[in-house]
C-alpha cells in the first residue's frame, strides 16, 4: 500500500522543490532596489551624468534624500548645490512631480507605479577629499555625492555601471563584478562610503593575509616604481599589524587613493569602510615617513570610527550634523593609534613615537583655548562652521595625548595585563559586533572593569573638564620623565622677507637686538659678514654671535652691529628615568615593543 502510493507523491515532491529552489529569484526581482547609472560624457564640461532607476516600489509614495554630509568629514557639505537639470519621471518617461520637503529632500507620489527614474548633472569641480572633480584626464568621486537614498530602504541593494570615456580606466571600492564597469553594494551605508576613481593613474595591487589590496596613484607616473614597492611594502606591514591587534582584517579588499597633488581645498586623508583616500603633503617629493603615518592614521580608522562608533553615529544621519562628544576618541586616539601602529610596525623609532606624544602635549600647553574648550566640547565644535574658528582646540590632538595617559594608566592599575588596547577590542566586539554605538558612559565603565578601578574623577577632570593631566606621574609608570623645561634659543628680533637684493625688514620686535641695533622696517639687509643675506644666516646665528650687517636704507648704505640675543622657551620633553625599576620597565616594554 505505502509503495503503491509513491507514485504522485514523488512528482508533487518535484514540483515543490522546483519551486523553492526558484522562490530567491523570485523574492530577489521583487525586493525593492536603486541602480545607477554613472557616465562621463564629455569630461571639458565636467559634468557627472546620474541615472537612478528606482525599482519594485509598491506604496504611495517615495522619499529620496541626498547626504549633505560625508562620514569623516564633520562639516555639512550641502551636495545638492551641485546638481543640475534634476527631474523624476516614470517608467514611460512621464515628468512626476516632487515636492522638496528638506534640502536636498525630495517628496513624489508612486502609487500606482512600480518604477521611476531619477536623472540629473553633477558639477565635479573640486578636488577634495570630500568633493568631487572630473579633469580632462582623471575623475574622482564618493558615493555621498551622487547616490540618493530611499527613506526606509536603507538595506536595499545597488548596482551602479559606469559609462567613462575610451581609454579610461576605472578603481572603485565598491564590490566588482565580471564586468569591469560594473560594481554592487549590498546597502546604502556601503555604497555612499565608497570612492571611486577613473581616467589615467598607475595601480598597483598587493597582498595582505590573502585579500587583495589596490594602491591608485594619480597623476600616473608621479611616484616612481621603486617608491611604489617601498611605499606598499609599508602598507602591508601597517595593515598586518593592525589586523593582529583586532583579529583580522575586516573587509574583502582595500583600495588606497594617492594624489600627488595638491587639494583644491579641505584635509589631507580621509577614512572610508573599506578604503582611504589622501593627498601627499609634498607632491614632488614626498615623504615615506609622513606618508606611512597619514596612511596609518586612515586605517586605524577601519576599526576606529567606521565601525567602533559613538551612539550620536549609530546609525548615520546623512541628512544634518551628528554631533558626538566622542570625537577626541575617534580621531584622537586613531591619531595615537597611527603612529603607535607604525612604531610597533618598525617603521617610527621609539625616540620620534615619544617626541611625536611630547609634541602634542607642547601644542595643547601653548595653545590658550586648552585652558577653555575641555576635550568632548571640542568634539562638538567642529559642526560649526568650515572655516576657521576664532578660538579653538585639536581635539586630534587632545586625543592623542589621553589615548597615550590612558594607556599608561590602564598598564599600571593592571600590572601591565591590560591597555588601551584591551579596551579598543572589548569597544569592537561588545558594540560593533553587537550592532550597536557606545556612549562616554560606556567607555568608562570599560575602562572600570579591565582595571578594577573607577575612572570617572580622570573623565570629569580631563575630558569633561580643562585640568592639565599629571604628565609626569603618568609617565613615570613606564620610567620617564615627562617635565616642561625652558631653554634659551636664539633671538632677534625681526620679521622679514627675501626679496632680489636681501632681506626686506616687514616687522621690528621692540627693545629686541634688531632694534637696538638700528634696524627699521622697510631696510633692506643686504649682506651679513660679508655674504649676500639670506634668512638661512640669520636663523642659524648663535646666542651671543655678533653680525656685520649691511644695510640699505632707501639708497643709503650702512654698517650697523647686532649682537644675538636668547629668549626662554619652555616645552615638555619626554626622557628615560635614569635607574627604572622592573615594574617600569615591564611596562615600558609592552607598551614600546616592535612587533612588525
Amino acid at each position: 500500500m505505502i509503495r503503491k502510493s509513491l507514485g504522485p507523491p514523488r512528482l508533487s515532491l518535484f514540483f515543490l522543490l522546483l519551486f523553492l529552489c526558484a522562490s530567491p529569484a523570485v523574492a530577489q526581482d521583487t525586493a525593492f532596489r536603486i541602480d545607477h547609472t554613472v557616465s562621463i560624457q564629455n569630461p571639458d564640461a565636467q559634468l557627472f551624468h546620474v541615472v537612478s532607476e528606482v525599482k519594485n516600489i509598491k506604496q504611495p509614495q517615495l522619499e529620496l534624500s541626498l547626504p549633505t554630509w560625508s562620514p569623516g568629514y564633520y562639516i555639512i557639505q550641502n551636495y545638492a548645490k551641485n546638481l543640475v537639470r534634476f527631474k523624476i519621471t516614470d517608467a514611460s518617461g512621464k515628468p512626476l512631480a516632487q515636492r522638496m520637503t528638506r534640502p536636498q529632500t525630495w517628496v513624489v507620489n508612486t502609487s500606482g507605479r512600480d518604477s521611476i527614474r531619477v536623472e540629473f548633472d553633477y558639477y565635479a569641480t573640486t578636488l577634495a577629499l570630500q568633493q568631487a572633480k572630473i579633469s580632462k584626464d582623471f575623475a574622482f568621486f564618493t558615493g555621498t555625492e551622487l547616490f540618493l537614498m530611499a527613506a526606509g530602504h536603507r538595506q536595499s541593494p545597488s548596482r551602479v555601471r559606469y559609462v567613462i570615456p575610451q581609454g579610461w580606466k576605472i578603481i572603485s571600492a565598491l564590490k566588482a563584478t565580471s564586468d569591469p564597469m560594473v560594481f554592487t553594494a549590498p546597502d546604502y551605508d556601503t555604497l555612499v562610503d565608497a570612492p571611486t576613481e577613473m581616467g589615467s593613474f598607475d595601480l598597483t595591487t598587493f597582498e595582505v593575509e590573502h585579500k587583495p589590496h589596490y594602491f591608485a596613484a594619480y597623476p600616473a607616473g608621479a611616484f616612481s616604481p621603486d617608491q611604489t614597492k617601498q611605499f606598499t611594502a609599508m602598507l602591508a606591514r601597517i595593515a598586518t599589524t593592525q589586523s593582529a591587534l583586532f583579529g583580522g582584517l575586516p573587509y574583502e579588499k582595500y583600495v588606497y587613493f594617492y594624489f600627488f597633488v595638491p587639494p583644491d581645498s579641505g584635509a589631507v586623508g580621509m577614512e572610508h569602510l573599506n578604503s582611504h583616500a589622501v593627498f601627499a603633503v609634498t607632491p614632488a617629493t614626498p615623504s615615506m615617513q609622513k606618508l606611512i603615518l597619514v596612511s596609518s592614521h586612515e586605517f586605524f580608522h577601519l576599526w576606529n570610527v567606521k565601525r567602533i562608533r559613538p551612539t550620536g553615529m549609530w546609525p548615520y544621519d546623512y541628512g544634518r550634523e551628528n554631533p558626538t562628544p566622542l570625537l577626541w576618541v575617534c580621531e584622537g586616539f586613531t591619531n595615537y593609534y597611527g603612529n603607535l601602529s607604525a612604531h610597533r610596525a618598525g617603521l617610527m623609532s621609539r625616540e620620534d613615537f615619544l617626541a611625536s606624544q611630547a609634541d602634542v602635549m607642547n601644542g595643547l600647553d601653548t595653545n590658550p583655548a586648552s585652558a577653555y574648550i575641555s576635550p568632548a566640547d571640542s568634539s562638538v565644535m567642529t559642526w560649526l562652521t568650515d572655516q576657521p574658528v576664532a578660538f579653538s582646540v585639536s581635539y586630534y590632538q587632545q586625543g592623542q595625548n589621553l589615548g597615550a595617559l590612558l594607556d599608561l594608566s590602564i598598564r599600571h592599575d593592571t600590572g601591565g595585563r591590560a591597555s588601551l588596547d584591551s579596551i579598543m577590542v572589548a569597544l569592537y566586539r561588545d558594540f560593533y559586533l553587537q550592532g550597536r554605538g557606545y556612549s562616554t558612559e560606556d567607555l568608562i565603565r570599560l575602562v572600570n572593569r579591565v582595571t578594577g578601578r573607577n575612572y570617572h574623577d580622570f573623565f570629569n577632570r580631563y575630558v569633561w573638564g580643562v585640568e592639565v593631566p599629571p604628565y609626569n606621574t603618568i609617565y613615570n609608570y613606564a620610567g620617564y620623565n615627562a617635565e616642561k623645561t625652558a631653554t634659551q634659543v636664539p633671538s632677534i628680533g625681526l620679521s622679514g622677507t627675501m626679496v632680489s637684493s636681501g632681506i626686506l625688514v616687514s616687522a621690528i620686535v621692540p627693545d629686541s637686538p634688531a632694534a637696538q641695533a638700528g634696524l627699521a622696517v622697510n631696510d633692506i639687509i643686504t649682506e651679513i659678514d660679508g655674504q649676500p643675506a639670506t634668512t638661512a644666516l640669520l636663523m642659524t646665528a648663535q646666542i651671543g654671535q655678533t653680525l656685520l650687517l649691511t644695510v640699505n636704507r632707501a639708497g643709503d648704505i650702512k654698517q650697523m652691529s647686532l649682537t644675538v640675543g636668547s629668549r626662554e622657551v619652555s616645552a615638555y620633553q619626554i626622557t628615560e628615568m635614569p635607574q627604572p625599576t622592573k615594574e617600569q620597565l615591564k611596562i615600558r616594554e609592552g607598551w614600546l615593543k616592535v612587533r612588525g
